[in-house]
């Protein structure tokens, strides 16, 4: 037989572990929604190769035919309409002065249509996009190009040619708002670091 004093026992016991289970349990569902809500698309910039484009693409104002341009692989972790990504060029002299700029990629004549960036960007697929390199305002004077992509909340900054050179060097519209948004990212990597820690005093 339990006695009296063993019955309030287990029942204390039980009311507790009950209590713990569901406050993990909400705690777990709660962390994994803020995380799910705070991820946004990201766009990679995975490769940058001079190359001809060998149909027409539009510089100087016309649609030129074998051009000399960039040739640039993008990835996306999600699905994104062209049209509400950004897509900026920035060319810079030797002294890394501002000389042209590209608000959005210009349209060239793809496979599968005309357009500078495709009007889907398919996730985990490989994404080629052409940039002019040889344009009367810079022919012969660029020696660097930053290019700015992605998410308009989440951008995704590399420059050309890499070697030597970082886009802290450059002055450009976006360098601010990636500037943020690289210390907020270091900021939440050390706070999901340190969270176990302080949700778990079970270990101490």
């Amino acid at each position: 037989m339990i006695n009296e004093t063993n019955r309030m026992r287990l029942i204390i016991i039980g009311s507790l572990a009950l209590g713990l289970g569901l406050f993990f349990t909400a705690g777990s569902g709660c962390y994994g929604q803020s995380a799910a809500e705070n991820v946004l698309p990201t766009v990679e910039i995975r490769s940058i190769h001079p190359a001809i484009f060998r149909n027409w693409i539009a510089a100087d104002g016309v649609f030129r035919i074998n051009w000399p341009c960039l040739k640039i692989n993008l990835w996306t972790n999600a699905d994104l309409k062209g049209d509400e990504t950004v897509n900026r060029a920035y060319y810079y002299d030797k002294d890394r002065r501002l000389i042209s700029k590209f608000d959005k990629l210009p349209n060239a004549n793809h496979p599968d249509g005309g357009y500078g960036v495709p009007p889907l960007m398919k996730a985990h697929t490989d994404i080629e996009v052409y940039l002019p390199i040889e344009t009367k305002d810079k022919v012969e004077k660029w020696r660097s190009v930053v290019l700015v992509f992605g998410d308009p909340q989440n951008l995704t900054v590399e420059v050309y040619p890499r070697e030597g050179v970082d886009w802290k060097n450059f002055d450009f519209p976006e360098r601010e708002q990636y500037t943020k948004q690289l210390k907020d990212a270091e900021e939440r990597k050390k706070h999901q670091t340190s969270l176990p820690s302080r949700l778990s005093p079970l270990n101490h």
